[in-house]
């Protein structure tokens, strides 16, 4: 929620917290500056609220009920500009009994206001909502704005969006009617994140960037606004825009050099950083953050910096580390009740427990957060424990649990596919229409300004025709000048309409890298990133197409299932580099003996799945064991003084099946390719044929 703040209020603050010494710090944030700041900030606080309620009592001041109210509202708000919060939560306190007992209404309501917010920071939703119930209660027409807005928070971090969205609507036209600008940009801004959360990303972005404006104009709660327009492009994997954003946040934040400011904004761009794998950095800024919130009480952000902290210790390989942040997160998240964190929780202890081998406890996991999950509609966390469900049942060879899993992933991601792409090409429309708004405005006002110069020469010449035959020479002076006057702006007109062909060029070319860039996600989102060859979730529709087509226009068709041999042991010895360079190597070199028409994709892992979708028996031998022999003479490329490097694959066709199904198809390669790799592997196998058929012979 806003709250203005002096800015020389806040340079005294910090120059008596530097003298406060090291003495009132926490050994946890002794790293950090700013943590130390915010923990030394409450010692501060309260020595000199103790020096300003022995100088109220030597002066006189509470002598009588108006200077006993007036020393204890100058006494929350030092305590509030220090954010020193239990001390500040009690000297408001203090307030509200005082303006209830002397009926000042006006005063009552900043200090339910100020309450209010010291509850919403701290995770007490349930004492939030009575402070907000009894303001709301108050017949003042800014009391009833603010309650709106305080609701419109508590119901989006409980994940009610629409309840959320509902009382933002409400908000945001009573503080219109009011004329608050800046609460109409804190309304703008909430609504926009709610936007977010229900993944409308266009509008968000739209909702964002006006709040920015208003903050612009008053240099109020700028910092925030450039992390709430950082998070939607991260959302909508626009890495390089996000960054920007985020670095105008941080440049703010340390400006205002408010740590309470600074410790939202490190904990989301510790989620930026990791998502580009730069996790040291990640751990950095998630443990500043950390350290700040801490030191100043601010519950629900511990819980995603500690989920942004475990997520960097597990990408260096600290897995202890991250599995104890993963549980203090878990813990917290029941605690306050927020279900994303719960649920991301338990999906990063499920790939822990999963990396352990450990079924039991990842199912469970696993199916705690697919329940939340689905009640709440999360759809990209649900679509990672889908796949995660997915993988934990082909381990326990749960092929229909499996097939189940993959069949919800694919018709949530297709969903998301189509949702991203639009988001994306929405979030750069927005962008180009609002540049191209402001053109056309410049475009019509300069129209509108030679409209009224045409009027007004329309006007003189009308005027001109009246004059007298005695006044013809003065006239034909006048015209003469006129004329030229005239052919200058219509000169101006010409130039105006190439301006705005220009723009209109300007708008064309906009419009044609917005299909390419359509294009080009649509192909990132059906391929494999390290290979190229299509994704799993692709493959599995074009498979399904293909076993359609052969149905009803009566020919064969088979599928090859291929493993890369001991790529485990490949990895351990040589690193994954080298492995995903093994991958890379391998499909190269299977395409170069594929028809057009025939499918590749990578089907999980090491594993990759062949279709042909016109060829059986003999036929598809032939191409399978070409394939078995070219991809292990290209392995050995990569090194050639090492031990040999083969594939195993598992042959299964349409006619040697009892029903031409797809889950069928799949589960007869699986047992073919089971065959090859318990028969010695670097071979073929065909299904139904239980013995293994080495290179050059018949089956």
């Amino acid at each position: 929620m806003p709250r203005t703040r002096c800015l020389t209020g806040r340079c005294l603050a910090l120059l008596l917290v530097s003298a406060a010494g090291a003495q009132a710090l926490p050994t946890a944030g002794e790293s950090f500056p700013s943590a130390q700041v915010a923990a030394g900030s409450r010692r501060v606080a309260e020595d000199l609220d103790a020096i300003v309620a022995f100088s109220a009592d030597i002066s006189g001041l509470n002598a009588d009920r108006a200077g006993r109210l007036a020393a204890a509202h100058l006494r929350a708000h030092l305590a509030l500009l220090f954010e020193a919060r239990e001390l500040t939560d009690r000297l408001w306190g203090d307030v509200q009994a005082l303006a209830e007992r002397d009926g000042d209404r006006p005063l009552l309501a900043e200090a339910l206001q100020n309450r209010a917010e010291i509850a919403l920071q701290a995770g007490d939703y349930r004492r939030c909502e009575d402070f907000v119930g009894r303001l709301a209660a108050l017949p003042l027409p800014h009391s009833e704005a603010t309650a709106e807005l305080f609701r419109a928070v508590l119901e989006r971090r409980q994940g009610r969006i629409d309840a959320a969205l509902h009382h933002g609507e409400r908000a945001l036209g009573l503080h219109r009617a009011l004329g608050d600008r800046l609460g109409e940009a804190q309304v703008l801004a909430n609504l926009g994140t709610a936007m977010r959360d229900r993944g409308d990303y266009a509008k968000a972005l739209d909702l964002q960037l006006e709040a920015l404006t208003i903050r612009e104009r008053y240099d109020e709660q700028t910092e925030t606004s450039y992390r709430n327009v950082a998070l939607i492009y991260r959302a909508i994997e626009d890495g390089d825009a996000a960054a920007i954003y985020f670095a105008h946040a941080l440049e703010a934040a340390r400006r205002r050099a408010a740590p309470s400011l600074l410790a939202p904004i490190l904990g989301s761009y510790a989620g930026q950083l990791n998502d580009r794998e730069r996790y040291e950095e990640a751990l950095l800024a998630a443990r500043e953050a950390l350290a700040i919130d801490q030191a100043i009480g601010t519950r629900p952000s511990q819980g995603l910096e500690r989920l942004e902290a475990g997520r960097a210790l597990n990408g260096l390989g600290r897995r202890e580390e991250a599995e104890a942040e993963f549980e203090q997160t878990l813990e917290l998240g029941r605690e306050l009740g927020q279900r994303e964190i719960v649920a991301t929780a338990l999906l990063n202890l499920a790939g822990l427990a999963m990396d352990r081998r450990d079924r039991l406890r990842a199912r469970a996991l696993l199916d705690e957060a697919i329940a939340g999950l689905e009640f709440s509609q999360l759809k990209p966390q649900l679509a990672q424990a889908y796949q995660l469900r997915e993988q934990l049942a082909l381990s326990e060879h749960d092929t229909p649990a499996a097939l189940r899993y993959l069949s919800r992933r694919s018709a949530l991601r297709e969903e998301m596919l189509g949702a991203r792409t639009s988001r994306q090409l929405a979030a750069l429309q927005v962008r180009h229409a609002r540049r191209d708004s402001e053109q056309r405005n410049a475009l019509l006002t300069k129209e509108n300004e030679l409209q009224a110069t045409r009027l007004h020469n329309q006007k003189l010449e009308r005027q001109f025709g009246l004059l007298g035959i005695g006044a013809l020479l003065v006239v034909l002076g006048l015209v003469s000048w006129r004329y030229v006057g005239v052919k200058q702006r219509n000169q101006l007109l010409a130039r105006g309409a190439i301006e705005l062909e220009r723009q209109r060029q300007v708008l064309s070319d906009a419009n044609g890298k917005l299909e390419r860039q359509a294009a080009e996600l649509y192909q990132a989102a059906i391929s494999d990133p390290l290979t190229g060859a299509y994704n799993r979730g692709h493959l599995i529709r074009q498979l399904d197409e293909s076993i359609g087509d052969a149905e009803r226009h009566g020919h064969d068709l088979s599928v090859l299932l291929i493993d890369f041999d001991h790529f485990k042991q490949l990895n351990d010895l040589r690193g994954h580099l080298f492995g995903d360079r093994a991958l890379v190597v391998g499909v190269q070199a299977m395409r170069q003996w594929l028809e057009p028409g025939d499918l590749l994709g990578r089907f999980g892992g090491e594993e990759f799945l062949i279709v042909l979708p016109r060829s059986g028996g003999e036929a598809a031998w032939q191409v399978a064991e070409r394939i078995c022999e070219k991809v292990g003479d290209a392995l050995r490329t990569l090194d050639p003084d090492g031990p040999a490097r083969t594939i195993s694959i598992g042959l299964a066709s349409s006619s040697t099946v009892a029903t031409r199904r797809l889950e069928v198809l799949l589960d007869a390669a699986d047992q073919a390719l089971y065959a090859a790799k318990a028969s010695g592997r670097n071979r073929v196998i065909r299904y139904p044929s239980p013995t293994p058929l080495t290179r050059g012979s018949v089956a």
